[in-house]
């Protein structure tokens, strides 16, 4: 799916984010707000944690094993603080980009500063 747009909605306590696909595809995710807490920026954020959740724990069918019932995402490595993880994610980083460009050239210009002028 091709996003190309993001509709939120409120209705009473109930935030609706809809993720419009270019080919007519939509998914829409319904937030409770009872608590007041979410803005339209903070419901899209909420919208889009459930739905990494959603696929990391669900078959293809969308069927949640028993093992997975109620479970959080794993934190990232930087939020848990693993050092070493967080290092070798930045050497497989730096590895897959290698070379990212061009190597630095030094230029020397070839005219005079106090060249006389004609």
């Amino acid at each position: 799916m091709q996003l190309i747009d993001t509709r939120v909605t409120q209705a009473g306590d109930i935030f609706t984010v809809e993720f419009l696909g270019e080919g007519g595809e939509s998914i829409s995710v319904k937030i409770d707000n009872s608590h007041g807490e979410l803005d339209d920026k903070t419901a899209v954020d909420h919208a889009k944690v459930m739905m990494v959740q959603l696929t990391s724990f669900a078959d293809r069918n969308g069927n949640f094993d028993e093992g997975s019932k109620g479970l959080i995402g794993q934190p990232s490595a930087r939020s848990a603080g693993d050092r070493q993880t967080l290092e070798e994610e930045l050497n497989e980083g730096l590895e897959d980009s290698f070379p990212a460009s061009d190597p630095v050239s030094a230029t020397v210009s070839s005219i005079p500063a106090n060249a006389p002028r004609h």
